[in-house]
């Protein structure tokens, strides 16, 4: 199996250079900072602030992006071969696996459009993608991975995200799928559950811990440890919202 993970490794890292001219390949690459509710302002930190939606501010490091959507993808891919997920297991404590197994499904990359704690606005634009993140996601595809994208917004606005997506040059061919709410009390993290029975999703990236599973919000110590910490980086990655704002 090792040996398989491997392979797949190395043809994914072919891609990723043909793709950008980088100079090698990293499987799992640290994360500089995390990303920030609209109560911590730039100056906290001196970084860069994307640009969001005005009810939410998201603060977050803007070197290396392109590198850091190819260490997701290439993760995505690579933990395809082991049969785990990267969902938390709620019944898992310090001593086992903290992730639930795959039951069949396509591997598949989960990203969360919303910044923030806030709902993407489509009717915003125009938008441009983060930098390296279309290759990133190319190669993702080339190496049989979905691409799946989640909102908070409901499914009747499907197609306005699929315009800009189209528009960012994010789904070219217009074949990803979209996990979007289709009842008001649903949680993203009900839909995505929902849906794990016909994916097996690999990594999901989101900017903020709770696009990875809402029980980050309800902890009383944010920074308290979980079973769920080797997670972070390593199939949760934290990165800068997947769109912005074109000007």
């Amino acid at each position: 199996m090792r040996a398989a993970r491997f392979s797949r490794t190395l043809g994914l890292c072919g891609l990723m250079l043909a793709a950008t001219g980088l100079s090698g390949c990293v499987a799992a690459l640290p994360l500089a900072a995390s990303g920030m509710l609209a109560k911590r302002t730039v100056e906290d930190k001196g970084e860069a602030a994307v640009a969001v939606p005005e009810e939410v501010a998201v603060v977050m490091p803007t070197p290396n992006l392109t590198e850091k959507w190819f260490a997701a993808a290439l993760f995505a891919s690579d933990r395809a071969g082991t049969g785990l997920s990267v969902l938390p297991d709620p019944a898992a404590s310090n001593d086992d696996e903290p992730v639930l197994p795959c039951h069949g499904g396509k591997p598949a990359i989960l990203i969360d459009l919303d910044p923030g704690i806030a709902a993407f606005r489509p009717e915003a634009g125009p938008f441009v993608a983060q930098p390296g993140l279309a290759p990133a996601l190319a190669t993702a595809r080339a190496a049989e991975t979905e691409v799946l994208w989640i909102s908070i917004l409901g499914e009747a606005r499907e197609a306005e995200l699929r315009a800009v997506l189209a528009e960012t040059g994010l789904d070219p061919a217009g074949e990803d799928t979209f996990l979007l709410i289709r009842d008001p009390a649903e949680t993203k993290t009900q839909r995505r559950n929902a849906a794990a029975g016909e994916w097996c999703i690999t990594a999901i990236v989101g900017d903020r811990r709770g696009d990875f599973d809402e029980f980050m919000d309800y902890l009383r110590d944010p920074d308290a440890p979980t079973p769920f910490d080797p997670l972070l980086d390593s199939g949760w990655f934290e990165l800068p919202p997947p769109i912005r704002a074109a000007a």
